[in-house]
């Protein structure tokens, strides 16, 4: 477990485990096999924590927040925006200048997100939650990440998710989220 199990504590530190994701592969530009195949897990670790916040945190919002139903409606037009550029990033074809500027794009994209989440929306979230439910909330949110297991699972040789489907690189984000929602998340 984390330090604190709260669902918004869990899902700050997943923001901060997603942009060390990204930095890491700043460092990678001369390796284009090792850098592709980590663009592949930040794709299924960015779905893994979108699939979380719509499942743990966005009912949430919806039915105790002030104006939730519209605050939620503008989250996941955030999340629709990242996945549209990781849908483009997973293309097979890729330059490695395109992998370039598609995380760029990517990584604008989602410290937009994070921060609003994290300076506006994370505090209202807390303002109109108990203490304790936050903590329930957070441990299933934990749970659900470990079933996930979305590291432990790419690195298996007969991974779904690594399969010729997923190789075709237009799908991986809806087969990440597929995948989540009938194994972690169910509905």
């Amino acid at each position: 477990m984390q330090d604190s199990d709260d669902l918004i504590s869990v899902l700050t530190q997943d923001h901060h485990d997603l942009q060390q994701l990204r930095t890491e592969l700043d460092y990678l530009t001369e390796f284009d096999g090792l850098r592709r195949s980590l663009v592949v897990l930040m794709v299924a670790e960015t779905v893994r924590h979108s699939v979380a916040e719509e499942t743990y945190v966005y009912p949430v919002i919806r039915a105790r927040l002030p104006q939730g139903p519209a605050l939620v409606d503008h989250e996941v037009t955030a999340h629709r925006r990242i996945e549209r550029i990781m849908r483009s990033l997973s293309r097979p074809d890729l330059t490695s200048s395109e992998i370039t500027s598609l995380l760029a794009e990517l990584d604008a994209a989602a410290l937009r997100h994070a921060r609003a989440e994290e300076e506006e929306l994370f505090p209202l979230l807390a303002d109109h939650v108990s203490e304790d439910e936050l903590v329930v909330l957070g441990r299933q949110a934990l749970e659900a990440k470990e079933k996930a297991a979305i590291r432990r699972s790419l690195a298996e040789p007969g991974c779904p998710m690594r399969s010729e489907h997923i190789a075709s690189g237009g799908t991986l984000v809806d087969r990440v989220r597929a995948y989540l929602r009938a194994d972690a998340y169910p509905l």
